[in-house]
């Protein structure tokens, strides 16, 4: 019986040239689960890619994808895994559709179905109308970006991974990827790298963060907001005059971070300290105020990115204070 994991990783560790790039990394990946990884560059993301994929083997630990070990049998490992690289290779010469159609062949696609799943990915990443009798050479960044995901997508390959997929996509066609990634959500176990931060917290449904070579946070955008949240850290919307918003808010130990008005609803939208003693004067303060109106207040909901910076911070912090 398979694991409920598709991806298994346990004290991998990789080292180039006496050079530590993975330093003990462990972690799992449900199946049909979508997952970001994310890291500085230089921070070991390229190299779990490609260690998963089978392109190169680490110095230590182990790696499983389905069950099945990398180390001992990477061929059956690699036909579990579809892998789209940063830098996408592909023939100029070749038409996108011959091209797909080339490549369902290698992955073992019958050839009764070959046809029909090369049009199928073409249709979901939008090739088919426009692309798909078109030279490959002479397509844009854009087109060619698409074309890898397309590959990545075919057959049924229950392990996807995109290294920087959306690099070069315009906006309707980052769009066109999410609706590809959602539309295999469940059915695929994908593993997602990227920089663009605010697309991966639209897509994933958990996250990674790797810094100098250690997993340095996991977990769903909850969980990694618990654990570095500021509860000092507040955001308002008040209704009122803009300085009077401002003066209750200072003369009641409130350290204003930014302060933003709302022309359109009469509201200021406000971010501060305050220390957590001085939370409920504060809010009677308002409340019982004839001139303001408390619409809202909470703690700030962090980004992916401030997540991402705080945890990448905190990892260097930590190293700098191991110093001799």
């Amino acid at each position: 019986m398979l694991s409920n994991d598709a991806i298994i990783v346990r004290d991998l560790t990789k080292k180039y040239c006496g050079n530590v790039a993975l330093n003990g990394v462990s972690f799992s990946v449900r199946r049909g689960e979508v997952v970001g990884l994310i890291g500085p560059n230089g921070a070991g993301k390229s190299s779990i890619l490609k260690i998963l994929a089978g392109l190169i083997s680490g110095t230590s630990g182990s790696v499983t994808v389905n069950g099945i070990s990398v180390a001992e049998n990477v061929m059956r490992a690699k036909q579990q895994i579809s892998f789209m690289p940063e830098n996408n290779p592909l023939p100029d010469h070749l038409r996108v559709g011959e091209y797909l159609r080339f490549r369902a062949e290698l992955k073992g696609v019958p050839s009764r179905k070959i046809r029909a799943n090369a049009e199928k990915v073409m249709r979901l990443c939008d090739l088919y109308h426009e692309a798909r009798y078109r030279m490959i050479g002479t397509l844009s960044k854009g087109y060619r970006q698409r074309i890898g995901i397309a590959d990545a997508l075919l057959g049924d390959i229950g392990i996807v991974i995109l290294d920087e997929p959306t690099i070069g996509l315009d906006p309707h066609q980052i769009v066109g990827v999410r609706k590809t990634i959602d539309s295999n959500r469940g059915t695929r176990t994908i593993l997602i790298s990227s920089h663009i931060l605010s697309e991966l917290e639209t897509v994933c449904d958990s996250f990674m963060i790797i810094n100098h070579g250690n997993i340095v946070a996991a977990g769903t955008m909850d969980s990694l907001a618990n654990e570095v949240r500021d509860e000092n850290f507040f955001f308002a919307k008040i209704c009122g005059d803009k300085c009077a918003v401002r003066d209750t808010l200072e003369h009641n130990g409130a350290r204003i971070i930014s302060f933003e008005w709302l022309p359109h609803s009469g509201e200021c939208a406000v971010k501060f300290y305050l220390p957590r003693d001085a939370y409920r004067p504060l809010l009677l303060k308002i409340v019982n105020s004839e001139n303001l109106l408390l619409k809202k207040i909470g703690n700030v909901e962090l980004s992916l990115e401030e997540i991402f910076l705080h945890s990448t911070r905190r990892c260097r912090e930590s190293d700098i204070s191991c110093e001799p």
